[in-house]
């Protein structure tokens, strides 16, 4: 364990949000990552890395009778071998840059160098309009649809990935929010995220998002219906849930129409139950996913993946390079202060399989503690076992075997 300097900084970064009316967290966190020796990482020098990592979130919500305001600032650092590694990726310009992922910059890295990096940035900071049918918001915020446990096909604006270690706080985005609520529980959501092409310059229509979300009641169903025009593209959604005895299912449909005239069909289908084992609280949970921009193929290299895919890779809105998976997992509450949460990941065009556990334990009020790791399961080739950069090139990207603790306090 090190980053001890962080640590403390981290705590006096802390000290103004006692203040009343701000609230927050702070996180600390370190994370052992182990690549194998054909790695890109072992290529680069850093195959097995050990980094510490902090993290402070400042919240401010005050309300005023209809209307309501939020700032959220966020500081956060790595000490380590990671911030190599990535300067060193970077370099290397294996993936297409990535366009801005909102308008406004409003972050700034501060350190970067070799073992540290530092940056600070508004991830909220928008002003709202509550009255009994209508909501407003503008300004940074975030924003989830769909019904995805593991994958999120629907989730067009920052979802996050099936092995993200924190999904407390999705990242915010730029956006103008309205929606209409209907006396019979229905609502309907129209959003607009104005984007530049390049950091820095003007909205565009063809890097912007405009899109409609409903959803209702259609008998003893409930539906969610989108339409939307995402970087240029038109995107269109079908989601239907119910129940099965004590269970809740899912299924989605997500066809996507590119510029290019080809249209893409993601979809997903789940279903969740919660029981009992020898007395102790159980969920568990399966789900399907096939990923409309994925390759069916076993074997394949990063830098033949084709555009539509490879462009959402980089934006971040997939996250998977195949086309057909499953996912399965539990949260067992073994005590009232321990809860176990295992998941299994299989590409079922591939064979490969990521496997992912997290404990969190909670020791005391607003205070938890988390361990968890993640592995692949498979030889390099597939996609978890580590993509090749290139057909003929030894040398693979994939996920590393990682253990991590994290610390967080609420206050």
């Amino acid at each position: 364990m090190r980053g001890w300097p962080l640590v403390l900084a981290c705590l006096a970064f802390a000290a103004p949000a006692l203040a009343d009316g701000i609230h927050g967290r702070l996180e600390l966190q370190d994370v052992a990552a182990f690549d194998r020796a054909d790695s890109l990482s072992a290529v680069l020098g850093v195959r097995n890395r050990d980094d510490a990592l902090g993290d402070l979130r400042l919240t401010w919500q005050p309300r005023w009778n209809d209307w309501s305001f939020d700032l959220a600032y966020e500081a956060s650092a790595t000490y380590g071998d990671a911030p190599a590694f990535a300067n060193a990726s970077a370099a290397l310009a294996l993936l297409p840059q990535a366009p801005p992922a909102t308008w406004w910059n409003l972050s700034d890295t501060f350190v970067n160098d070799r073992h540290l990096v530092a940056s600070h940035k508004i991830d909220r900071l928008w002003l709202g309009y509550t009255g009994s049918h209508l909501v407003l918001r503008a300004g940074r915020q975030a924003l989830t649809w769909g019904a995805g446990l593991v994958f999120r096909p629907m989730d067009l604006f920052d979802p996050f990935a099936p092995n993200a270690t924190d999904t407390e706080y999705k990242p915010g985005t730029d956006m103008l929010y309205g929606q209409w609520l209907f006396d019979d529980g229905s609502d309907l959501q129209l959003v607009m995220v104005p984007r530049p092409v390049r950091k820095g310059g003007a909205p565009a229509s063809n890097a912007s998002s405009y899109a409609l979300h409903f959803h209702t009641t259609l008998g003893r169903f409930q539906t969610t219906w989108l339409l939307a025009r995402d970087h240029g593209d038109w995107v269109a959604g079908l989601g239907v849930n119910g129940a099965l005895g004590g269970a809740t299912w899912n299924l989605e449909a997500i066809p996507t129409f590119v510029r290019d005239g080809k249209t893409y069909t993601s979809a997903l289908a789940n279903i969740s139950d919660a029981t009992t084992l020898f007395g102790r609280d159980l969920t568990l949970f399966a789900e399907y996913y096939r990923n409309g921009f994925g390759l069916s193929a076993r074997r394949y290299a990063l830098a033949n993946l084709p555009m539509p895919l490879l462009g959402r890779l980089v934006r971040g809105q997939v996250f998977d390079t195949g086309r057909d998976y499953l996912a399965v997992g539990a949260t067992l509450q073994q005590t009232p202060l321990l809860a176990i949460s295992p998941t299994l990941i299989s590409n079922l065009n591939d064979g490969s399989v990521y496997g992912i556990a997290q404990a969190t334990y909670s020791l005391r009020e607003n205070l938890n503690l988390i361990l968890g790791s993640q592995f692949a399961i498979g030889p390099n080739g597939p996609e978890f076992g580590g993509i090749p950069l290139a057909a003929n090139l030894p040398v693979y990207a994939g996920e590393p075997t990682l253990f991590y603790i994290q610390l967080r306090q609420y206050f």
